[in-house]
Protein backbone atom coordinates (compact mmCIF):
# COMPACT_ATOMS: atom_id res chain seq x y z
CA UNK A 1 0.00 0.00 0.00
CA UNK A 2 2.83 2.38 0.89
CA UNK A 3 4.55 1.65 -2.43
CA UNK A 4 1.30 2.26 -4.29
CA UNK A 5 0.81 5.64 -2.59
CA UNK A 6 4.39 6.58 -3.37
CA UNK A 7 3.91 5.71 -7.04
CA UNK A 8 0.72 7.76 -7.23
CA UNK A 9 2.44 10.73 -5.59
CA UNK A 10 5.28 10.56 -8.12
CA UNK A 11 2.83 10.42 -11.03
CA UNK A 12 0.87 13.39 -9.67
CA UNK A 13 4.04 15.44 -9.16
CA UNK A 14 5.17 14.61 -12.68
CA UNK A 15 1.83 15.62 -14.13
CA UNK A 16 1.92 19.00 -12.39
CA UNK A 17 5.57 19.73 -13.10
CA UNK A 18 6.20 22.03 -16.08
CA UNK A 19 7.89 20.58 -19.11
CA UNK A 20 7.17 16.91 -18.41
CA UNK A 21 5.81 14.48 -20.94
CA UNK A 22 2.67 13.97 -18.85
CA UNK A 23 1.53 17.61 -19.21
CA UNK A 24 -0.98 18.16 -21.99
CA UNK A 25 0.33 20.98 -24.20
CA UNK A 26 -1.79 24.14 -24.16
CA UNK A 27 -2.99 25.05 -27.60
CA UNK A 28 -2.14 28.61 -28.62
CA UNK A 29 -5.14 30.93 -28.62
CA UNK A 30 -6.29 31.82 -32.11
CA UNK A 31 -7.60 35.37 -32.16
CA UNK A 32 -11.08 35.60 -33.67
CA UNK A 33 -11.76 39.08 -35.11
CA UNK A 34 -15.43 38.55 -35.99
CA UNK A 35 -18.13 39.53 -33.52
CA UNK A 36 -21.58 37.96 -33.60
CA UNK A 37 -24.58 40.27 -33.15
CA UNK A 38 -27.74 38.41 -32.14
CA UNK A 39 -31.20 40.03 -31.83
CA UNK A 40 -32.87 40.01 -28.42
CA UNK A 41 -36.55 39.38 -27.88
CA UNK A 42 -37.67 42.70 -26.36
CA UNK A 43 -41.00 44.41 -25.90
CA UNK A 44 -41.59 48.00 -26.91
CA UNK A 45 -41.54 49.89 -23.60
CA UNK A 46 -41.39 53.58 -22.65
CA UNK A 47 -39.44 55.60 -20.11
CA UNK A 48 -40.14 59.32 -20.32
CA UNK A 49 -39.49 60.43 -23.91
CA UNK A 50 -37.62 57.22 -24.79
CA UNK A 51 -39.09 54.13 -26.41
CA UNK A 52 -37.22 50.83 -26.60
CA UNK A 53 -37.09 49.77 -30.27
CA UNK A 54 -34.69 46.83 -30.38
CA UNK A 55 -31.81 45.11 -28.64
CA UNK A 56 -28.93 42.79 -29.49
CA UNK A 57 -26.39 40.68 -27.64
CA UNK A 58 -22.82 40.80 -28.91
CA UNK A 59 -20.30 37.98 -28.47
CA UNK A 60 -16.72 37.61 -29.62
CA UNK A 61 -13.22 36.35 -28.87
CA UNK A 62 -13.21 34.93 -25.34
CA UNK A 63 -10.00 36.73 -24.34
CA UNK A 64 -10.18 40.01 -26.25
CA UNK A 65 -13.88 40.83 -26.50
CA UNK A 66 -15.62 42.79 -23.74
CA UNK A 67 -15.30 45.86 -21.56
CA UNK A 68 -16.99 48.23 -24.04
CA UNK A 69 -17.06 51.69 -22.48
CA UNK A 70 -17.46 54.09 -25.40
CA UNK A 71 -19.51 54.41 -28.58
CA UNK A 72 -19.57 56.86 -31.53
CA UNK A 73 -21.26 56.94 -34.93
CA UNK A 74 -18.87 56.76 -37.88
CA UNK A 75 -21.11 57.61 -40.85
CA UNK A 76 -24.72 57.02 -39.90
CA UNK A 77 -24.47 53.36 -40.93
CA UNK A 78 -21.58 52.15 -38.77
CA UNK A 79 -20.50 52.40 -35.15
CA UNK A 80 -17.11 52.47 -33.48
CA UNK A 81 -16.86 51.13 -29.93
CA UNK A 82 -13.84 51.32 -27.62
CA UNK A 83 -12.99 49.06 -24.70
CA UNK A 84 -11.09 49.41 -21.45
CA UNK A 85 -8.68 46.83 -22.86
CA UNK A 86 -7.64 49.17 -25.67
CA UNK A 87 -9.68 47.35 -28.32
CA UNK A 88 -11.87 48.78 -31.04
CA UNK A 89 -14.99 47.31 -32.59
CA UNK A 90 -16.45 48.52 -35.88
CA UNK A 91 -19.89 47.22 -36.81
CA UNK A 92 -22.81 48.03 -39.10
CA UNK A 93 -26.12 49.19 -37.69
CA UNK A 94 -27.71 45.87 -36.72
CA UNK A 95 -31.19 47.19 -37.50
CA UNK A 96 -30.08 47.51 -41.14
CA UNK A 97 -27.44 44.81 -41.54
CA UNK A 98 -26.69 41.25 -40.45
CA UNK A 99 -22.94 41.52 -40.96
CA UNK A 100 -20.69 40.64 -38.02
CA UNK A 101 -18.59 43.25 -36.27
CA UNK A 102 -14.81 43.46 -36.68
CA UNK A 103 -12.61 43.43 -33.58
CA UNK A 104 -9.10 44.91 -33.57
CA UNK A 105 -6.62 46.91 -31.52
CA UNK A 106 -6.81 50.68 -31.42
CA UNK A 107 -3.17 50.83 -32.38
CA UNK A 108 -0.26 48.41 -32.63
CA UNK A 109 2.02 50.14 -30.15
CA UNK A 110 -0.23 49.57 -27.15
CA UNK A 111 1.24 49.39 -23.69
CA UNK A 112 1.27 45.89 -22.26
CA UNK A 113 -0.47 46.62 -18.97
CA UNK A 114 -4.17 47.46 -18.79
CA UNK A 115 -3.50 50.72 -16.93
CA UNK A 116 -1.83 52.06 -20.06
CA UNK A 117 -4.70 51.25 -22.44
CA UNK A 118 -7.84 51.74 -20.35
CA UNK A 119 -9.90 53.65 -22.91
CA UNK A 120 -13.16 54.88 -21.37
CA UNK A 121 -14.56 57.47 -23.78
CA UNK A 122 -14.58 58.48 -27.45
CA UNK A 123 -15.34 61.60 -29.48
CA UNK A 124 -15.34 62.00 -33.24
CA UNK A 125 -15.19 64.65 -35.95
CA UNK A 126 -17.57 63.16 -38.55
CA UNK A 127 -16.19 65.30 -41.38
CA UNK A 128 -12.59 64.08 -41.07
CA UNK A 129 -12.97 60.78 -39.23
CA UNK A 130 -10.55 61.96 -36.54
CA UNK A 131 -11.20 60.25 -33.21
CA UNK A 132 -10.24 61.24 -29.68
CA UNK A 133 -10.07 58.80 -26.77
CA UNK A 134 -10.14 59.47 -23.03
CA UNK A 135 -7.82 57.16 -21.05
CA UNK A 136 -8.05 56.43 -17.34
CA UNK A 137 -4.87 55.86 -15.30
CA UNK A 138 -2.93 57.74 -17.99
CA UNK A 139 -5.41 60.62 -17.42
CA UNK A 140 -4.95 61.77 -20.96
CA UNK A 141 -6.72 62.40 -24.24
CA UNK A 142 -5.25 60.72 -27.32
CA UNK A 143 -6.03 61.79 -30.87
CA UNK A 144 -6.27 59.14 -33.62
CA UNK A 145 -6.41 59.75 -37.35
CA UNK A 146 -9.06 58.18 -39.59
CA UNK A 147 -6.98 54.98 -39.70
CA UNK A 148 -6.90 54.86 -35.87
CA UNK A 149 -3.21 55.71 -35.68
CA UNK A 150 -2.32 57.91 -32.67
CA UNK A 151 -0.96 61.31 -33.67
CA UNK A 152 -1.15 63.33 -30.45
CA UNK A 153 -1.68 63.07 -26.69
CA UNK A 154 -2.31 65.62 -23.98
CA UNK A 155 -2.25 65.32 -20.17
CA UNK A 156 -4.25 68.32 -18.88
CA UNK A 157 -3.03 69.50 -15.49
CA UNK A 158 -6.48 69.24 -13.90
CA UNK A 159 -6.98 65.66 -15.12
CA UNK A 160 -3.81 64.55 -13.36
CA UNK A 161 -5.66 64.97 -10.06
CA UNK A 162 -8.62 62.84 -11.12
CA UNK A 163 -9.03 59.38 -9.62
CA UNK A 164 -7.13 56.69 -11.50
CA UNK A 165 -10.18 54.48 -11.95
CA UNK A 166 -12.77 57.25 -12.27
CA UNK A 167 -11.20 59.64 -14.77
CA UNK A 168 -12.33 60.87 -18.23
CA UNK A 169 -15.33 58.58 -18.52
CA UNK A 170 -17.27 61.07 -20.68
CA UNK A 171 -15.83 62.84 -23.73
CA UNK A 172 -17.81 64.66 -26.41
CA UNK A 173 -17.00 66.91 -29.33
CA UNK A 174 -19.85 69.38 -29.11
CA UNK A 175 -21.61 70.55 -32.25
CA UNK A 176 -19.91 73.96 -32.09
CA UNK A 177 -16.43 72.37 -32.07
CA UNK A 178 -15.74 72.59 -28.34
CA UNK A 179 -14.78 69.49 -26.37
CA UNK A 180 -16.26 68.44 -23.06
CA UNK A 181 -14.66 65.88 -20.76
CA UNK A 182 -16.23 64.89 -17.41
CA UNK A 183 -14.67 62.99 -14.53
CA UNK A 184 -16.66 59.97 -13.40
CA UNK A 185 -15.66 60.34 -9.76
CA UNK A 186 -17.43 62.96 -7.66
CA UNK A 187 -15.55 65.78 -5.93
CA UNK A 188 -16.81 64.57 -2.55
CA UNK A 189 -17.67 61.07 -1.32
CA UNK A 190 -21.18 60.22 -2.51
CA UNK A 191 -21.45 63.74 -3.92
CA UNK A 192 -23.08 64.83 -7.15
CA UNK A 193 -20.61 67.45 -8.36
CA UNK A 194 -18.06 66.30 -10.93
CA UNK A 195 -15.01 68.05 -12.29
CA UNK A 196 -15.02 68.74 -16.03
CA UNK A 197 -12.95 70.51 -18.66
CA UNK A 198 -14.21 72.55 -21.62
CA UNK A 199 -11.81 72.95 -24.55
CA UNK A 200 -12.28 75.67 -27.18
CA UNK A 201 -11.27 73.17 -29.88
CA UNK A 202 -9.06 70.14 -30.34
CA UNK A 203 -7.73 69.22 -26.85
CA UNK A 204 -4.32 68.48 -28.33
CA UNK A 205 -4.03 72.13 -29.40
CA UNK A 206 -5.64 73.81 -26.38
CA UNK A 207 -3.26 73.90 -23.38
CA UNK A 208 -5.58 75.98 -21.19
CA UNK A 209 -9.10 74.45 -21.06
CA UNK A 210 -11.78 75.98 -18.86
CA UNK A 211 -12.44 74.25 -15.55
CA UNK A 212 -16.09 73.38 -15.05
CA UNK A 213 -18.24 71.69 -12.42
CA UNK A 214 -21.09 69.45 -13.58
CA UNK A 215 -23.95 68.47 -11.28
CA UNK A 216 -25.72 65.16 -11.90
CA UNK A 217 -28.78 63.66 -10.18
CA UNK A 218 -27.99 62.24 -6.74
CA UNK A 219 -26.63 58.72 -6.71
CA UNK A 220 -25.68 58.58 -10.38
CA UNK A 221 -22.33 58.95 -12.11
CA UNK A 222 -21.73 60.26 -15.64
CA UNK A 223 -20.30 57.51 -17.85
CA UNK A 224 -20.62 58.91 -21.39
CA UNK A 225 -21.83 61.92 -23.37
CA UNK A 226 -22.72 62.71 -26.97
CA UNK A 227 -23.43 66.08 -28.65
CA UNK A 228 -26.94 67.41 -29.21
CA UNK A 229 -26.40 70.90 -30.65
CA UNK A 230 -24.57 74.05 -29.62
CA UNK A 231 -23.30 73.59 -26.07
CA UNK A 232 -25.70 70.75 -25.25
CA UNK A 233 -24.92 67.09 -24.69
CA UNK A 234 -26.91 64.02 -23.81
CA UNK A 235 -25.29 62.38 -20.77
CA UNK A 236 -25.51 58.71 -19.86
CA UNK A 237 -25.78 58.12 -16.10
CA UNK A 238 -25.15 54.93 -14.14
CA UNK A 239 -25.90 53.92 -10.57
CA UNK A 240 -24.44 50.84 -8.91
CA UNK A 241 -26.75 48.77 -6.71
CA UNK A 242 -24.77 46.57 -4.34
CA UNK A 243 -25.86 42.98 -4.12
CA UNK A 244 -24.86 39.44 -5.09
CA UNK A 245 -24.35 39.92 -7.93
CA UNK A 246 -24.33 43.75 -8.12
CA UNK A 247 -26.75 45.39 -10.55
CA UNK A 248 -26.91 48.72 -12.33
CA UNK A 249 -29.49 51.42 -12.97
CA UNK A 250 -29.37 53.66 -16.04
CA UNK A 251 -30.63 57.18 -16.71
CA UNK A 252 -30.31 59.88 -19.38
CA UNK A 253 -29.93 63.63 -18.83
CA UNK A 254 -29.33 66.79 -20.86
CA UNK A 255 -26.43 69.09 -20.04
CA UNK A 256 -25.96 72.62 -21.39
CA UNK A 257 -22.44 73.83 -20.63
CA UNK A 258 -23.49 77.45 -21.27
CA UNK A 259 -26.27 77.43 -18.69
CA UNK A 260 -24.81 77.69 -15.20
CA UNK A 261 -26.14 78.75 -11.83
CA UNK A 262 -24.81 81.54 -9.62
CA UNK A 263 -22.01 79.23 -8.46
CA UNK A 264 -20.93 78.54 -12.02
CA UNK A 265 -22.23 74.96 -11.92
CA UNK A 266 -23.77 73.36 -15.01
CA UNK A 267 -26.59 71.02 -14.04
CA UNK A 268 -27.45 67.87 -15.96
CA UNK A 269 -31.25 67.81 -16.23
CA UNK A 270 -32.77 64.35 -15.84
CA UNK A 271 -34.86 63.15 -18.79
CA UNK A 272 -35.65 59.59 -17.73
CA UNK A 273 -34.61 56.78 -15.44
CA UNK A 274 -34.73 53.78 -17.74
CA UNK A 275 -35.18 51.15 -15.03
CA UNK A 276 -36.82 47.94 -16.23
CA UNK A 277 -37.82 49.49 -19.53
CA UNK A 278 -34.52 48.20 -20.97
CA UNK A 279 -32.62 44.92 -20.46
CA UNK A 280 -30.54 45.40 -17.32
CA UNK A 281 -26.76 45.66 -17.51
CA UNK A 282 -23.84 48.05 -17.10
CA UNK A 283 -24.38 50.58 -19.91
CA UNK A 284 -21.34 52.80 -20.46
CA UNK A 285 -21.39 53.82 -24.14
CA UNK A 286 -23.78 56.29 -25.79
CA UNK A 287 -24.39 57.49 -29.36
CA UNK A 288 -27.14 59.19 -31.39
CA UNK A 289 -28.29 58.72 -34.98
CA UNK A 290 -30.63 61.06 -36.84
CA UNK A 291 -33.09 58.87 -38.75
CA UNK A 292 -36.10 59.45 -40.98
CA UNK A 293 -38.46 58.75 -38.08
CA UNK A 294 -36.57 60.94 -35.62
CA UNK A 295 -33.63 60.75 -33.25
CA UNK A 296 -32.44 57.35 -32.06
CA UNK A 297 -30.30 56.77 -28.96
CA UNK A 298 -27.94 53.79 -28.78
CA UNK A 299 -26.45 52.29 -25.62
CA UNK A 300 -23.74 49.63 -25.30
CA UNK A 301 -22.93 47.79 -22.07
CA UNK A 302 -19.60 46.97 -20.43
CA UNK A 303 -19.57 43.34 -19.23
CA UNK A 304 -16.42 43.91 -17.12
CA UNK A 305 -15.36 40.48 -18.43
CA UNK A 306 -17.73 38.98 -15.84
CA UNK A 307 -19.72 35.81 -16.49
CA UNK A 308 -22.93 37.24 -15.03
CA UNK A 309 -22.90 40.26 -17.37
CA UNK A 310 -23.43 40.60 -21.12
CA UNK A 311 -22.46 42.92 -23.93
CA UNK A 312 -25.76 44.43 -24.99
CA UNK A 313 -26.61 47.03 -27.61
CA UNK A 314 -30.00 48.69 -27.40
CA UNK A 315 -31.82 51.16 -29.62
CA UNK A 316 -34.20 53.80 -28.24
CA UNK A 317 -36.36 56.27 -30.12
CA UNK A 318 -36.38 59.77 -28.59
CA UNK A 319 -39.90 61.08 -29.00
CA UNK A 320 -39.71 64.86 -29.45
CA UNK A 321 -43.41 65.19 -28.60
CA UNK A 322 -42.56 64.09 -25.06
CA UNK A 323 -40.46 67.22 -24.53
CA UNK A 324 -42.79 68.53 -21.82
CA UNK A 325 -41.78 65.61 -19.60
CA UNK A 326 -38.15 66.74 -19.68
Amino acid sequence: MRRKRLALAILLAAALAPGTWLRVPIKPHRFEPLVTITPLAVESTHAGPFQLIAGWQMTGDRLQFGGWSALVVLDGQRFLAGSDGGRRLVFERPDRSRLPGLLDRFHDNEQSIKEGRDLESLAIDPSSGTVWGGFEYRQSIVRFDAEYRPDGEVHPHTMRRWDDNAGPESLARLSDGRFLVIEEGAQLWRGHHHAALLFTGDPIDDPHPENLVVEVPQGYRPVDATPLGGGKALVLLRRLIWGVPPTFETALAVLDVDRRDDRGIARARLLAELGNSIPQDNYEGLAITEDSDGRHVWLISDDNFMSFQRTLLIELRWNAREKARE
